[in-house]
């Protein structure tokens, strides 16, 4: 019993730290939910995109995905799509430069809850990144969320 609440105990507070300000929704909320959620971590020369599995059924091929980087000055609307800085294909990531792509399994597919991005040098402003398949996003990190 008390080994099952230490675990549930480390699992909440790595969600908490791995979020750095994500808030929740309730199902009223107008804010879509992506099928994919990335949590974000904020350090001191990077930000760290981590893949969460929510919804999303399946997973899709490197080689069929697209990505793009947003960023959003103050004052912008962050329900927007934001200025789009960089986008491409996801197979054009490596694991160097100052956008990464970190294909934990190294299968060549998108792997929510074990793959992982790293932007190098982040802007001090909001940055979203997205993973679109086909031109429909189906991961994104939450700049909003619902109280």
């Amino acid at each position: 019993m008390l080994a099952t609440l230490g675990v549930a105990a480390v699992v909440v507070v790595s969600v908490y730290w791995m979020s750095s300000g994500i808030i929740t929704s309730p199902n009223d909320c107008p804010i879509p939910v992506p099928p994919i959620l990335f949590l974000t971590h904020r350090g001191s020369d990077e930000l760290v995109f981590v893949s969460w599995r929510h919804t999303y059924v399946g997973e899709p091929r490197v080689a069929d995905l697209t990505y793009e980087l947003a960023s959003y000055p103050q004052g912008a609307d962050l329900l927007g799509r934001g200025n789009v800085t960089r986008s491409g294909l996801l197979s054009s990531l490596n694991t160097t430069g100052d956008l990464q792509f970190h294909d934990m399994e190294a299968e060549s597919e998108f792997s929510p809850g074990n793959d992982f991005f790293i932007l190098v040098n982040p802007p001090s402003i909001a940055v979203q990144l997205r993973i679109l398949q086909s031109g429909t996003p189906i991961a994104w990190n939450l700049l909003l969320g619902c109280a």
